[in-house]
């Protein structure tokens, strides 16, 4: 049985909790963008190596 893809979405969520509450929001929030930069580059990483996979076939 085969299964075809015609649109996949990806939506993530990355939340970081201190345990304390302090610390600094500017870099919190560069490491949680860096964080989420990176995620998102190897989901699409992996989705091209899958398509391209499905292109030798």
């Amino acid at each position: 049985m085969s299964i075809e893809i015609k649109q996949l979405q990806i939506k993530s969520s990355v939340v970081q909790r201190c345990a304390d509450g302090s610390g600094e929001d500017g870099d919190a929030s560069e490491q949680t963008q860096s964080m989420k930069e990176e995620i998102l580059a190897e989901c699409k990483s992996l989705i091209l190596d899958v398509l391209s996979e499905l292109q030798e076939r």
